[in-house]
């Protein structure tokens, strides 16, 4: 709770209280991964490989599959989006789970970190 208090008041009215709570929870140094079949609406880390590209034209859209499924990636950053290659290994800290249009998918916004890897 110290944390969440020290956040709060160094930032002020700058963040909500949801993202206070995030911060104070937030570990740089966390390497737990959710599965792609147990994925649920909120904050997450994830891996797999890329197992689909979609249309530019359409959405910044990758699929991301692990040995449990698969899944939509929405990368809000078309620089990403341009270095993503068919079979690379991605890890993803910080995106954010949400029901959209065609199920559970992950948006990957300037909150997020992207490493990639072949």
């Amino acid at each position: 709770m110290d944390r969440l208090e020290e956040i709060k008041e160094r930032f002020g009215e700058l963040i909500d209280e949801e993202t206070a709570k995030e911060l104070a929870n937030y570990s740089p140094n966390s390497q737990e991964f959710t599965k792609i079949s147990e994925i649920t609406p909120g904050r997450i880390n994830i891996k797999g490989r890329v197992s689909g590209i979609g249309d530019p034209e359409f959405a910044n859209e990758i699929y991301l599959s692990d040995e449990s499924g698969r899944i939509r990636v929405i990368l809000w950053d078309k620089e990403i989006y341009y270095k993503v290659e068919i079979g690379m290994k991605v890890e993803i800290y910080n995106g954010y789970a949400k029901e959209g249009k065609k199920g559970m998918e992950v948006h990957v916004n300037k909150y997020s970190i992207v490493k990639f890897s072949e």
